[in-house]
């Protein structure tokens, strides 16, 4: 494999990134979700300019998968199938979820991201240490913080990370007290280059599929009725 393209639009950073044999070749960011539809593909035209490849080159896309934003998690599912369809290219979905884990240094500690979901929940999972593409402990899942907090009860220490630790944080500390241990805001919101690199490490295990195979992981039907999967 030579170039992939990352796309991330699950949350209100916007990003996107190639990756190639050595490492991150491009990457654009920006805040602002209620852009990200204007934003997108003038940030990929750019994003291809910046690298000095063409679509072309592109072997394979991986796409952050959900839980996150329904309009943001469509429009990137949609914008990665449609760019394989027209080039022909496999395509992979990544757990939002895990890419902010990934994303984190290793301090010996189960990582627990964390982002703001509707209706006062939040969506979460739990993350070995100690690898780039950490197992789950616990599988992504939709609940109030009160909730989250009692199922991390049980860990001797945690590592919270992601803006919905933050905006939770006075729940996870009286619950956990010194158990919580939560990761600067700087990694707040996952990265296309970490789904890239994500991404890139799967489609060589031959994890890549058909643009019609590809689909978001919700975790929970949208509140607007009649939004039918990307």
């Amino acid at each position: 494999m030579t170039f992939l393209l990352g796309i991330e639009t699950a949350t209100p950073l916007l990003s996107v990134a190639v990756v190639g044999p050595e490492g991150l070749r491009a990457e654009r960011a920006a805040s602002g979700e209620r852009l990200h539809s204007v934003r997108l593909f003038p940030f990929l035209q750019e994003l291809f300019s910046d690298a000095g490849i063409c679509p072309r080159d592109l072997r394979g896309i991986a796409v952050s998968q959900g839980p996150g934003s329904f309009t943001g998690l469509r429009l990137g599912v949609i914008t990665a199938k449609t760019i394989a369809q027209v080039l022909e290219l496999p395509v992979v979905g990544v757990p939002t979820l895990l890419v902010l884990a990934a994303q984190l240094p290793n301090i010996g500690a189960p990582v627990c991201p964390v982002l703001t979901s509707r209706r006062g929940e939040v969506y979460a999972a739990v993350y070995a240490p100690g690898a780039f593409e950490p197992p789950p402990i616990v599988a992504p899942f939709a609940a109030a913080p009160e909730e989250v907090a009692r199922k991390l009860a049980g860990f001797s220490q945690i590592l919270l990370a992601g803006e919905g630790a933050w905006a939770s944080q006075q729940i996870f500390t009286e619950v956990l007290g010194e158990k919580a241990l939560f990761a600067p805001k700087l990694f707040n919101y996952p990265r296309a280059a970490v789904v890239a690199a994500l991404g890139y490490y799967r489609m060589e295990r031959g994890e890549g599929v058909s643009a019609f195979a590809l689909l978001p992981e919700y975790l929970r039907s949208p509140a607007i009725t009649g939004v039918s999967p990307a």
